[in-house]
Parts: C-alpha cells; sequence; structure tokens
C-alpha cells in the first residue's frame, strides 16, 4: 500500500529579541516555542507551557492546541509588553527563580563579564542559554548572544570562548591591553547603592530578597537585586562576599 506524507503545517519563525521563535499554522499566527536549559518548551495563550525533545516536536504541539480549539485570541500570542516586565528583569531573567543559589551564579558571572568588558542587554539567564551582550572593547559595539558557560572557561580555567570573542572584533593580541584599560575592579563599593563586599551585609540583602519574595513586593524585590546584581566597580568583590555568606549559613 502506497503511503503519502503528510504536509508539515506549521512554520517556525525567526527568534525575536525574548529569544523566542513565533510559529505559524496554517499560515496563521499560532504561538511560540522557546529553548531554556536544553529543553524546548510551547507558549500558547490560556495554556500551560509543554515542555518537549526539539524545536519540531514544539511546533507539533502547538499545532495540536490549534486543532484542538486552545488558541481563542492569536493576538495574544505575542510577547508581553515592556512596560509589564519588572525592571529586576534586565539583572536575572525572569524565568529564573531569586534564590540565594541563582543570585550566587549571577552575581559571579555579571563579575566576570564586566572583568572581560562585556555589557549585559538582559538578565543572567543561567549557564547554557543565550545571554544578550554588548562588546565593549571594539568600535562599533557589536551586540549579540553568547553563552556564560562558553565566557567561564572550562575546567575553571577562566579562558573565555571564543578567543576572537565575535567577528569583527579587535585582533585578539590586542585584547589583554584593551582590558587592561577599560577594567579596572575595586576592592570596595562607593556607589549611592551600596553594593554588599562584605559577607555581613550580603547575608542581609539575601534574607531581605527571601522576605520580598515571601509577601510578593516586587519593589523591594528589584531594589534588593540591584545591590546585589546592578552594575558596579566592585562586582568581583560583591560576588565573593555572596559566596561567603552563602557558605557561612551552611555552618
Amino acid at each position: 500500500m502506497s503511503q503519502t506524507n503528510t504536509p508539515q503545517r506549521y512554520r517556525i519563525g525567526e527568534r525575536d529579541t525574548n529569544d523566542r521563535y513565533p510559529v505559524d499554522v496554517d499560515g496563521a499566527p499560532a504561538g511560540h516555542i522557546y529553548r531554556w536549559h536544553k529543553v524546548w518548551r510551547t507558549v500558547v495563550p490560556g495554556q500551560e507551557e509543554t515542555r518537549h525533545p526539539s524545536a519540531e516536536s514544539a511546533a507539533e504541539e502547538v499545532t495540536k492546541l490549534v486543532d484542538a480549539g486552545a488558541l481563542t485570541d492569536p493576538s495574544a500570542s505575542g510577547p508581553a509588553e515592556a512596560s509589564q516586565t519588572p525592571d529586576h528583569a534586565l539583572l536575572l531573567d525572569l524565568r529564573l527563580q531569586p534564590t540565594a543559589g541563582n543570585i550566587r551564579s549571577a552575581a559571579i558571572a555579571h563579575a566576570r563579564i564586566a572583568e572581560l568588558a562585556w555589557q549585559p542587554l538582559a538578565g543572567y539567564p543561567g549557564a547554557d542559554n543565550h545571554w544578550r551582550m554588548r562588546c565593549l572593547i571594539c568600535p562599533p559595539r557589536w551586540e549579540g548572544d553568547r553563552y556564560w558557560s562558553h565566557l567561564r572557561g572550562r575546567n575553571n580555567d577562566r579562558i573565555p570562548r571564543p578567543r576572537y570573542r565575535h567577528e569583527g572584533c579587535i585582533p585578539v593580541p590586542e585584547h589583554a591591553g584593551k582590558l587592561a584599560l577599560l577594567v579596572k575592579p575595586a576592592p570596595s563599593c562607593f556607589c549611592p547603592a551600596a553594593h554588599p563586599t562584605t559577607a555581613d551585609a550580603a547575608a542581609v540583602l539575601l534574607k531581605s530578597v527571601a522576605r520580598a519574595r515571601r509577601v510578593r513586593d516586587t519593589e523591594a524585590l528589584t531594589g534588593h537585586l540591584t545591590r546585589l546584581l546592578g552594575p558596579c566597580p566592585a562586582a568581583t568583590a560583591r560576588a565573593a562576599a555572596i559566596e561567603a555568606a552563602l557558605e557561612a549559613a551552611k555552618s
């Protein structure tokens, strides 16, 4: 018996600035898919997100939801308005809960990319997800996605990869001299925000974050995370202070 191939009804579009891929079904907008910690997920208004092993299987799920009548307002499948996004999304990706462990990882990452003269354009997303950044050592300032897992190096060697940073950057032999001019880590913070650089100060703020999360105080949470993760010349000392605070809490 001969078999006929079923035509593919979905089309996966180009990745947008929210790191999501729009999915059209039968030529009409139907939802989005995105990859998060090596798993693909569907985003369809009014439905719970589902997890899938590939982009194709995630898009197939969008098609099934359309056939089941789940999509009642196609216009709602777009990304949320920027005005609805909490300010701390620029420090810690909203898909990561502001737990002590995630804050520690984010603080270490923010400190190290500052040492490498990268400016984050989005919140820390974890080690193996796209992180939007701007290169600060070359004109014009390149913007694109990098993985923290690549920038931190392998096996604690602290050698970022790729060594050439990005297409069109200044030559690799010039990187060290440029970084020495641009990056001057400070041992203490003199910012108006008073970022913590001691274990005791970091511990107080971490407890304040937990309290703000518990009572759902978004404004206070943003303020605390800004002190723990916001730009600061002493970001490296701050990351060490957060680590020390968490180690002390274990004892």
